[in-house]
C-alpha cells in the first residue's frame, strides 16, 4: 500500500470487519496511482489467515503460498496478449474456477485487470457471477477508464476511486525513491508518481529527448515520418505506455500557449521552452488544434484494437506535413 492510499485501505478493510464489503469492487482513476499494487495487497489481506491491520502476516499457510505465486484462492484475469480484448472462454475459465471450493479459509478473491479490456460477450458472461457470487468471494475489477465499461458491468459493483495524491505527497515519495529530477519526471506523467517513477527508471527523461529530437527533425524535413514511427514504437513506448503521446500533447499546448502570446514561464516543457518558440513561429494555430484533435483521437484508440503503428505514422505525418513559414 503507498501512502496516499490510506484512506481506501481503512474504508475497504473496515468494511470488511463489518461484514459489508461488497462481493463487486471497481477499483477505478487515473493511471500511475498504484491501482494494482493496491489490489493485490487487499487481496492478500482478505486471504491471511492472521491479519494485521494495514498488511498480511506474511507468515501463514496462505501468505506463503501467495509469496511462491501459487496460492489457489488467489486469481487474475488478463488479456492473453497485452493490448488485446480480455475473451469470453477466459471469463468462463474463470466462473467454472470458482464453483470449486476454496482451498484456504473459505474466501476466494479474483483480480480482473483492466477490466475495460473485456470484450461485450465477455462482459456478459460474467455479468451472472457479479449479480449472484458464489459466497465469500470477492471480485475486484480495476480500470483508468470506467465509462469504457459496459453500464451494467459499473452498476453492479461498488465503484472505488483513487485519486492522484498531493504534489507535495508525490515528490516526497519520489524522493524516498532516489528519483533524480522529481519535479521534471512528474510533471510529465501528469502528476501520477507511479507514473514518475517508471519513467525514471526507464530512462524516460533520455527517451523523451530522443523523441523530441525526431519531433523537431520532422518539422524541419530532416526526418522521415515513417521510419521515425517505426523508432517511436521501438524506443518511445516500451515501458511507458502512452506517455509518448502525452508528451507530444504537451508540445502541441505549448505551442499554442506560444502563439497566444504566453510566456516561458507558463510552458510545460521549460527545458525546451525556445525549440517550441522557434516552431511555434513556424506554424499557425488552426492547423496546430487540427493536429492536436487527432492526437486526442489517437489517444483515445491507442490501447484498443488499432493498429498502433499506423496511429502513430499518421500523427508523424500530418505534423511533418504542416504548412510552415
Amino acid at each position: 500500500m503507498f501512502p496516499w492510499q490510506t484512506s481506501n485501505w481503512n474504508n475497504l478493510t473496515s468494511s470488511q470487519q463489518n461484514n459489508r464489503l461488497a462481493h463487486g469492487l471497481l477499483f477505478h482513476g487515473a493511471a500511475g496511482t498504484g491501482k494494482n499494487a493496491f489490489a493485490i495487497d487487499f487481496a492478500h489481506w482478505l486471504l491471511c489467515e492472521q491479519p494485521l491491520t494495514d498488511k498480511a502476516c506474511g507468515k501463514c499457510k496462505s501468505c506463503q503460498l501467495i509469496q511462491a505465486e501459487s496460492n489457489p484462492d488467489l486469481l487474475s484475469l488478463r488479456p492473453e496478449e497485452e493490448g488485446k480484448a480480455i475473451k469470453v472462454d477466459q471469463v468462463r475459465g474463470l466462473i467454472e474456477k470458482i464453483s470449486l471450493t476454496s482451498h484456504g479459509k473459505g474466501k476466494r478473491v479474483i483480480i480482473i485487470s483492466p477490466a475495460d479490456a473485456l470484450n461485450v460477450n465477455a462482459s456478459n458472461s460474467l455479468l451472472k457471477t457479479l449479480e449472484e457470487p458464489p459466497a465469500n468471494t470477492v471480485l475486484i475489477l480495476i480500470t483508468d477508464k470506467p465509462s469504457k465499461l459496459v453500464a451494467t458491468i459499473r452498476s453492479r459493483t461498488q465503484m472505488i476511486r483513487f485519486d492522484l495524491p498531493g504534489t507535495d505527497e508525490s515528490l516526497q515519495w519520489l524522493t524516498e525513491q532516489n528519483i533524480e529530477n522529481p519535479d521534471l519526471v512528474l510533471k510529465l506523467s501528469a502528476g501520477a508518481p507511479l507514473a514518475a517513477k517508471a519513467m525514471a527508471d526507464n530512462e524516460g527523461l533520455q527517451i523523451r529527448d530522443k523523441l523530441f529530437q525526431n519531433w523537431q527533425e520532422l518539422a524541419s524535413g530532416n526526418a522521415d515520418a515513417l521510419d521515425s514511427a517505426a523508432m517511436w514504437l521501438k524506443d518511445g513506448f516500451k515501458n511507458l505506455d502512452n506517455l509518448p503521446l502525452n508528451w507530444m500533447s504537451s508540445w502541441l499546448m505549448d505551442i499554442i500557449r506560444s502563439l497566444q502570446g504566453g510566456h516561458i514561464e507558463s510552458m510545460s516543457n521549460a527545458d525546451y521552452a525556445k525549440a517550441l518558440q522557434n516552431l511555434a513561429g513556424q506554424v499557425d494555430l488552426k492547423s496546430v488544434y487540427s493536429l492536436l484533435d487527432r492526437l486526442n483521437d489517437t489517444i483515445r484508440l491507442n490501447g484498443t484494437s488499432a493498429n498502433q503503428l499506423m496511429l502513430i505514422e499518421g500523427l508523424l505525418l500530418h505534423w511533418a506535413g504542416l504548412k510552415r513559414s
